[in-house]
């Protein structure tokens, strides 16, 4: 009460459907993704030349051992028939690391931020899960501060470029 709080989904929501150049959406784990990503992928129709970019978090599960490669094409079939609402397509894009056999190299892409035409940047704790959206006690921050915004760009674009985060094969 008295308190001027949004949900996450809300505002996520609104990012999407009004982005007019650009978005990049780090780190989430996905699952219930046609839901979060229905107003993306219907902004990405209206708009051909915006350019998205999803770098997200794919795990090796617990004491798996099967190859890095199976894992992704599973995880790609996955994202594309159940998570992504649609056509056009995302660029999307992994860590490598995280699909290490050695738990002690493992790595996560953990970090949690959209950032909106290299304008706006949401940073928070929230995956894009039911739990997150409906249930947990999670907490995120809208900045509308464009040189932060254009930070986060950069950084995640040089990851990108140097091979730290490789983009999946495409649709």
């Amino acid at each position: 009460p008295g308190v001027a709080l949004r949900d996450t989904a809300v505002v996520v929501r609104e990012l999407f459907a009004t982005a007019r150049q650009s978005v990049l959406v780090v780190g989430y784990a996905v699952h219930q993704g046609r839901q979060v990503f229905r107003a993306l992928a219907k902004r990405m129709e209206r708009r051909p030349t915006l350019d998205v970019r999803l770098c997200l978090d794919v795990q090796r599960p617990w004491q798996n051992t099967m190859p890095a490669e199976e894992l992704l094409q599973r995880f790609t079939e996955r994202f594309k028939t159940q998570e992504w609402p649609g056509s056009p397509f995302p660029a999307v894009y992994y860590d490598p690391r995280s699909l290490a056999l050695d738990a002690g190299k493992r790595a996560s892409l953990h970090a949690k931020c959209v950032v909106v035409d290299r304008q706006v940047a949401f940073v928070s704790s929230a995956n894009f899960t039911e739990a997150a959206q409906e249930r947990n006690i999670e907490v995120g921050v809208l900045l509308r501060v464009p040189a932060l915004a254009e930070q986060l760009s950069r950084h995640f674009q040089a990851l990108m470029e140097a091979g730290v985060l490789r983009e999946l094969a495409g649709p």
